[in-house]
């Protein structure tokens, strides 16, 4: 990674799209954000834990991406970094006038 807080890595927002299925029901794929999906960001990992679940090993990786403001951002959406899909956590707008978003993202879990 660059420099403390330098916005030196490229992101890209994604939200889901429903889409018909032909039997009148959807299915549902990750779409990116219109035109400004990708980003610059300052990304700082900041925990992972494993945990035991009926056997099986889960691993969990929380990462914060900071980018400048921006009012479209959904924790229901998700980003995508270095081919990694990471589900927003939380939002939280940071210094003066909120100029910066920080969000707080997984990796490894369910959306």
């Amino acid at each position: 990674m660059g420099k403390a807080g330098a916005m030196d890595q490229p992101i890209t927002f994604q939200r889901k799209a429903a889409t018909s299925d032909g039997g009148g029901g959807e299915t549902y794929t990750w779409a990116d954000f219109d035109d400004d999906a990708t980003v610059w960001a300052n990304v700082k990992a900041k925990a992972g834990r494993e945990s035991v679940d009926e056997g099986r090993v889960n691993a969990t990786f929380t990462v914060l991406f900071t980018v400048y403001h921006r009012s479209d951002v959904l924790v229901t959406d998700r980003i995508v970094w270095n081919g990694t899909d990471y589900n927003i956590r939380g939002i939280r707008d940071e210094g003066g006038r909120a100029l910066r978003l920080v969000i707080e993202c997984e990796r490894g879990v369910a959306q």
